[in-house]
């Protein structure tokens, strides 16, 4: 058999995690109703306890301490005046009469109501008074009696329980009747003062209104004629600023024009000769004369050229002054033109100057007319002001006369609220608390107070308890899931052995799904050596390991298993016939690959011990010797499990995990909690080890949790098994136990060829 060694092979990151589970995590509603299914037995109990006090309670409660109710209601209607500039606004007047309705509740309860009402004999006749503690006799009837305003209604209502039948009534109608007295005997004398105040303000507010006439009549004198009636209108100074400005605008556009036309004669090599110009050159004298030369000359030329021929010295003597003639008509002509420029640039230069000059002009003309006009507008918002102002005060003072008159009136009447009693309190005819609606809701309340715990209880518990737990907290693969021993109906005496001792039990099962799981977590060259390991000590790694061993190679493959724990090993206890030669003797150099093999009953099955305990476990772990050592054995075994020590306890485990091809850690159900896992896994993340996935080990039984109905199911399938065949018929078809014979025989046959090669 040919194969590349894992050991030296570039390792594959698998998928597994890929970030830490530091964050919390949020439970589901299964997650809440798998806790509600674990804990019934408890929540039963508790709900039954709580139940049975709450119902106790509450006929201790409705027998011996029962409490009757009554209450009366108080219609209360405000005929105070009101001074409020917010007339109609249906929102102020609720929250006042709100207001209104709160404060006579209020007042029903003062003090010297509650003492006239502990005075009368009615209420000293009564059981509650002859009870209740003499030296805060006052102060336990308002603790007692209730009064509060009645929403939008026009009602308070005073209200009161106690524990005898008749008592309630009677206090709460006397308190009623003395409140009804103390109003109704009210008299208006706090309003005539509250008059006479308001009459001298009355006065006060006359004065100002004769005072503010005066002040707006010397105002308006100052003003010039006719400037009262600008507010508003287009005056003569808003006509004169209106002229102005459009002067200032006609001004500001003559100005651009003359401004460009002296850019354009100023200009030297602009476009400056217009048709006017050249028709003014050809106006002038001197040029007339000159063409008219040019004209006769041209003739004669003519003439001379007809008669005499090109070459004749008259004909050039006349073509002589001819080219004489026109160079003098052109300097003419240019100097003409350039007269008329300088001229005409002359005028629009001083035409632009005057321009801006009246522009400046128009311009100061306007702002002064504008400072006027501000200065006008200012006095006339004064004016408006102090009208504004009068107005203002004249309805005050029409405000403060109808209240006068309000106040007036009802100081003649002497009556300022209208109350009556709209229904008196009667004697109750039951019970009002407690109530018979309160027996249902302490069952309900024991019933959440009894799930509240249980669930409580379950969020404390802080330790790896459930598969999902693996995934969730960790977030790594679940392998599998090994249930506790003695949840077994097989008698398994050592658990490192259940797979070849009791192949039928739910264990050996559990090791056989992790052995189908790891299968498939990769590619079979990619997970020959894997490591075993555990956060703590005693959490069945090397059941684990052991276990896991026997089933793969039960499967017909060549298994080596090798006990790498130098500080505790533990493998030698399982199988008695390792030697004292182990891992140890081979990392100091000491004996050879082939003196560590030990075979086992187990076929395909081959162990290797630890050896002698070294002084330095970590140092021999992190030699050449251990590449050397997995190279051997994977270039003579298909897979290699190595037991290791706790990962939290040594170094040896972050030294190996860069050698394997993976990791698989071990949990143990209740003993390890989410951290030590945690931790675990983040010791292993740092040596950027490939964790497979995880295992739960010793997962117990419990109501509503993992593996009862699994290994109620399993023991059931089991038991219609041996029903159909005896228990030493149990065997696999004659052509399935062929097909499993050829295939170890061939990996046999394989692995001999191998070493006879290699020989």
């Amino acid at each position: 058999m040919t194969s590349v060694p894992a050991t030296i092979q570039e390792p594959v990151a698998l998928p597994t995690r890929r970030e830490e589970s530091g964050g919390g995590v949020s439970l589901s509603a299964a997650d809440f109703a798998a806790i509600l299914k674990g804990r019934l037995v408890m929540i039963l109990g508790l709900w039954l306890l709580f139940s049975i006090i709450g119902v106790g309670l509450f006929f201790l409660i409705y027998f011996k301490f029962p409490t009757y109710s009554a209450e009366a209601y108080i219609e209360c209607i405000s005929d105070l005046p009101s001074r409020t500039g917010e007339l109609g606004d249906p929102m102020i007047d609720k929250d006042r009469h709100e207001r209104f309705l709160a404060s006579q509740a209020l007042a029903a309860l003062d003090p010297q109501v509650l003492s006239l009402v502990l005075q009368s004999p009615e209420v000293r006749a009564t059981s509650w008074f002859t009870e209740a503690d003499k030296a805060i006799l006052r102060l336990e009837l308002e603790d007692d009696i209730r009064s509060a305003p009645m929403r939008d209604t026009n009602y308070f209502r005073i209200s009161m329980g106690t524990r005898a039948l008749k008592d309630a009534a009677v206090i709460v109608n006397q308190v009623a009747t003395i409140y009804l007295e103390k109003v109704r005997n009210r008299s208006a004398n706090a309003y005539r003062r509250e008059l006479q105040a308001y009459q001298k303000e009355q006065s006060a507010l006359q004065s100002q209104i004769r005072d503010r006439l005066r002040v707006i009549q010397d105002f308006g004198n100052t003003l010039e004629p006719g400037e009262l009636r600008q507010q508003g209108q287009h005056g003569p100074l808003v006509m004169e600023i209106i002229d102005r400005q459009q002067m200032v605008a006609m001004l500001e556009l003559q100005t651009m024009e003359l401004e460009s036309f002296v850019k354009i004669y100023t200009d030297p090599t602009g476009p400056g000769v217009t048709v006017e110009d050249s028709q003014a050159v050809e106006a002038d004298p001197r040029v007339i004369s000159l063409d008219n030369q040019l004209k006769y000359l041209e003739q004669e030329v003519e003439v001379a050229l007809r008669d005499l021929g090109p070459e004749h010295r008259q004909v050039r003597m006349i073509q002589r002054r001819l080219e004489a003639v026109r160079r003098q008509t052109a300097e003419v002509r240019e100097t003409t033109l350039h007269k008329i420029l300088e001229f005409k640039a002359e005028q629009v230069q001083s035409a632009f100057l005057n321009s801006q000059h009246q522009l400046l002009l128009a311009r100061e003309r306007l702002t002064e007319a504008q400072a006027r006009q501000a200065d006008l507008e200012r006095k006339l918002a004064e004016h408006e002001t102090l009208k504004d102002e009068l107005e203002m005060l004249k309805q005050s003072k029409e405000q403060l006369d109808e209240y006068v008159r309000e106040v007036e009136r009802v100081v003649r009447e002497q009556n300022a609220v209208k109350i009556e009693v709209a229904r008196a309190a009667v004697d109750p005819l039951e019970r009002s608390s407690p109530s018979l609606f309160m027996l249902p809701a302490c069952v309900i309340l024991a019933l959440g107070l009894a799930m509240g715990i249980a669930v409580g209880l379950e969020l404390l518990d802080t330790s790896v308890r459930t598969p999902q737990d693996i995934v969730r907290y960790l977030r790594v693969p679940l392998l599998g899931t090994v249930p506790d021993v003695d949840d077994e109906e097989v008698d398994i005496e050592e658990v490192e052995t259940a797979v070849q001792a009791a192949p039928h039990s739910m264990v050996a099962e559990a090791f056989r799904t992790i052995r189908t799981n790891l299968r498939f977590s990769a590619p079979a060259d990619r997970q020959r050596t894997l490591l075993i390991t555990s956060p703590r000590p005693e959490d069945g790694k090397t059941a684990v390991a052991c276990n896991l061993a026997a089933s793969i190679a039960l499967a017909g493959r060549r298994v080596l298993l090798v006990d790498a724990n130098l500080r505790r090993p533990a493998i030698h206890r399982i199988h008695t016939n390792l030697g004292q030669t182990g891992l140890s003797n081979f990392l100091i150099g000491g004996a050879n690959f082939e003196e560590l093999i030990c075979s086992t009953e187990v076929a395909n099955l081959d162990v290797v011990g630890s050896g002698p305990m070294p002084p330095n476990p970590a140092e021999l772990l992190n030699s050449a010797l251990v590449g050397e050592f997995l190279e051997s054995a994977v270039s003579r075994y298909e897979q290699v499990i190595i037991d290791t020590p706790p990962v939290l306890l040594a170094s040896d485990v972050s030294v190996l995990a860069t050698r394997v091809d993976g990791v698989i850690l071990v949990c143990r159900a209740k003993d390890n909690s989410r951290g030590q896992a945690q931790r675990a896994l983040s010791l292993l993340d740092r040596v950027n080890s490939s964790v497979f996935g995880g295992i739960l080990n010793c997962a117990q039984v419990r109501r509503g949790g993992y593996f009862r109905e699994q290994l109620r199911t399993f023991y059931e399938y089991q038991e219609e098994e041996g029903e159909r065949a005896p228990a030493g018929e149990r065997t696999l078809p004659p052509a399935m136990s062929k097909k499993i014979d050829t295939a170890q025989e061939h990996h046999r046959s394989d692995d001999d060829a191998e070493a006879d090669e290699k020989a």
